[in-house]
């Protein structure tokens, strides 16, 4: 290896060639040596941004919520913005979010927490009167502005068009610090053993930052982007995007499109095929369904891979059709993202009709046996007991790629892996498998991570030789 440059692979004498006194050599008996990791669904960029936040990830409770904000605005000033990321429902301790939780202890200094779905952000008082959100307004795409029964913001904010009025009105991090933030993610994601992605989010300023990150050394990633399509996307940008041609880098590469067709099954804004337990999941967040089919067909003659967020089994089933009527021309393999609910008519349509599911086992971490937390309270018994199927997709011969959803989840793939074996996460205090749903094997969690089908040939394991004097992989012996 040479810098990130593996130099060479092979037998024995083909490495020992290689070697010389700087060489050093490590024992790898018992050791499995695989490619690098692909996180298959991630929004990298959003996630170095708010990695400078709070981080909630497994606050238990409300009165831990306060204290961890307590404790971040001691040393803070009235004008500086308060933010975090993370936060799980069951955090409220089954209440309806108000900015009365907070604004006692935060007063005039702004707050917006992301919950960990990144579908709703929880504000304060002093966020709402910056933002001059006094009161509910329609979206296009079905985002929300929560109100009490007297018509006012509790701040609690639904999808991103809502969130959106808040984000406008915060201070905009300096270019330079935006830049750093982005290495520094890369850096991590290197680390855990990555070396691709698929960036699930995108518009031209993403791809002229990952364009400037491979100009200068610093995307050590492979990335694939999807540029966001959804339906208040204004129809100049659908134009300007579909008149280009696929465009790419060494390292990067913008031939995918990213579509929003429900939003997440704890706030009700999944597309169900019968309503949930709070009467929601009725709707898509598309006005007209047949709007997202005409974009679809518009990316998939323009030569674009798509990729469609459908979480609930109606937009699931919504999904495949559009796709199942697309002219078979052109050869793009396209995905659905999430899919954590669907019967088996459903499911059995993505191998015969060639349809890539992409997963992320490593969300069950928010689930429980015994059916109390936020996302199957909303769903019966059977859509819990069918929830997140990416062993029974794998089992019955569709192609699953499985990926983190960070900063939704961690992005190790080691969660990932043992969430997609076990069912259930690494932290789980009940340790029964999450639904009925089948797990993976351990070879079909790598392969669902990027890695091929490893094969044991006797006598025979693959070395790497790094000539700058770092390790070479031998057996015992």
């Amino acid at each position: 290896m040479t810098g990130r440059v593996i130099e060479a692979i092979g037998s024995d004498a083909e490495i020992q060639e290689l070697c010389d006194a700087r060489t050093e050599v490590v024992n790898g008996a018992g050791w499995v040596l695989t490619p690098g990791f692909n996180d298959g669904h991630m929004h990298l960029l959003f996630g170095g941004e708010l990695g400078r936040g709070l981080d909630f990830d497994r606050v238990a409770d409300l009165d831990a919520v306060r204290s961890k904000v307590s404790e971040a605005l001691k040393d803070g000033k009235p004008d500086t913005w308060l933010t975090g990321y993370a936060l799980e429902y069951s955090a409220l301790n089954g209440h309806a979010y108000h900015h009365s939780m907070l604004d006692s202890i935060t007063g005039a200094q702004p707050v917006l927490v992301w919950a960990f779905d990144l579908h709703t952000a929880f504000v304060n008082a002093a966020a709402l009167h910056r933002a001059g959100i006094t009161g509910s307004r329609d979206f296009l795409d079905g985002s929300r502005i929560v109100c009490d029964e007297d018509g006012k913001p509790t701040g609690k904010l639904q999808e991103r068009s809502a969130v959106q009025l808040v984000l406008d009105v915060m201070p905009e991090p300096t270019p330079a610090e935006r830049r750093n933030w982005y290495v520094d993610a890369v850096h991590r994601l290197n680390q855990a053993g990555f070396t691709s992605i698929h960036q699930m989010d995108g518009d031209p300023d993403t791809i002229a930052t990952f364009q400037d990150l491979d100009e200068n050394g610093d995307l050590t990633l492979h990335c694939a982007i999807h540029s966001s399509l959804a339906a208040e996307s204004p129809a100049e940008y659908v134009d300007e995007l579909l008149v280009k041609s696929p465009q790419r880098g060494r390292n990067w590469r913008a031939d995918g499109v990213k579509f929003w067709l429900d939003g997440v099954i704890e706030t009700g804004t999944a597309w169900l095929e019968h309503p949930d337990s709070e009467g929601d999941g009725t709707a898509p967040r598309w006005p007209s369904v047949e709007h997202y089919a005409t974009l679809v067909r518009r990316c998939h003659a323009a030569g674009y891979r798509i990729a469609t967020h459908a979480i609930g089994d109606r937009a699931v089933r919504a999904a495949l059709d559009v796709y199942q009527a697309l002219p078979s021309a052109g050869g793009q393999q396209h995905r659905i993202e999430h899919i954590e609910t669907a019967p088996d008519s459903t499911m059995s349509r993505f191998r015969s009709e060639g349809v890539v599911a992409s997963m992320q086992p490593v969300h069950l971490r928010w689930l429980k046996p015994d059916l109390s937390d936020p996302f199957s309270s909303r769903l019966d018994s059977d859509q819990c007991a069918h929830a997140m199927r990416s062993g029974d997709l794998a089992a019955d011969g569709a192609l699953v790629v499985l990926g983190s959803d960070w900063p939704v989840a961690p992005f190790d793939p080691r969660i990932g892996m043992y969430s997609a074996q076990l069912r259930r996460s690494p932290d789980a205090s009940d340790p029964r498998p999450i639904g009925a749903s089948k797990p993976l094997s351990g070879l079909e969690a790598l392969a669902g991570f990027g890695v091929p089908p490893l094969r044991r040939t006797p006598g025979f394991m693959p070395r790497a030789v790094a000539r700058d004097g770092s390790a070479v992989l031998l057996p015992r012996g």
